[in-house]
């Protein structure tokens, strides 16, 4: 069995906000979250097991502390962002370290990509990174069986996925605050989960978007849509938001990518 350990920042254990002081911290909790669900994998059965990244210039895994048995694909740009390295291959994903959406009331750093998103919606359903995520493993008919983060992130993670397993590793107390567990108990209860998770594998269901897809993205101000309204294919719908059409949801995905990216030039 093959499985993915996917890691982003804002739903590590131990860390509440955004502070270039935690980078070296940042690094290796998030390093140790993969390594605990690594270990959980490989004693649920897992074969092989690779680690991606989903935060930042995606180049955050410590290799040096890096579970020995465990490949890594880091970097930035690359294709499908997040989930560079999923593909059909894979039995199940894995996902630590995630958050909720834009908005989400005690999300912990909640965000939607970027700080200029508002909202992304997809064929009528407002989703988040998790939600982009799963349905970019679901494109390669890979479900996800475990989701790590805090306890917004989780909820969401249920509310999208299901019997997805879920470890809530601390609660927002507000958008930059939250109640944390002890960093060695997270590792512990995602060790546990992943190798539930993986045990399981065949119980859970890839999440998916049938095509073609319609996507809707609201900026945090009208400048943004301003200049991407430019773009062909791409309809200004109101004063902060774009919409387009794709035919599956991996196409749709690379072009809100290419956007997003494109989108803070004009500031």
């Amino acid at each position: 069995m093959k499985v993915l350990v996917n890691a982003d920042m804002e739903g590590l254990a131990g860390l509440v906000t955004w502070d270039p002081a935690d980078r070296e911290l940042e690094r290796r909790l998030m390093t140790e979250e993969v390594n605990a669900a690594a270990r959980g994998a490989f004693a649920g059965g897992a074969a092989e097991v690779v680690a991606g990244e989903s935060h930042g210039n995606m180049r955050n895994l410590l290799p040096g502390l890096l579970d020995a048995r465990v490949s890594h694909l880091a970097g930035q740009p690359k294709p499908r962002n997040h989930m560079g390295a999923v593909d059909a291959s894979y039995d199940l994903a894995l996902l630590v370290g995630y958050h909720a959406r834009a908005g989400t009331r005690g999300g912990n750093m909640a965000h939607t990509f970027a700080g200029h998103i508002f909202a992304l919606v997809v064929n009528g359903r407002e989703v988040g990174e998790i939600g982009c995520d799963a349905a970019l493993c679901g494109h390669y008919g890979v479900a996800v069986g475990m989701v790590a983060g805090d306890r917004a992130a989780c909820e969401e993670a249920k509310g999208l996925l299901g019997t997805v397993q879920t470890v809530a590793v601390k609660a927002g107390v507000s958008h930059r605050a939250a109640h944390c567990l002890p960093v060695g108990q997270a590792h512990g209860m995602i060790e546990a989960a992943a190798q539930e998770a993986v045990r399981r594998a065949t119980e859970f269901s890839p999440f998916r978007f049938e095509g073609p897809v319609q996507i809707a993205v609201t900026f945090a101000g009208p400048d943004y849509a301003d200049a991407l309204e430019l773009v062909p294919g791409v309809t200004r719908t109101d004063g902060r938001t774009i919409s387009f059409e794709a035919p599956d949801f991996l196409l749709g995905f690379e072009l809100f990518t290419a956007l997003h990216f494109l989108a803070p030039v004009v500031r």
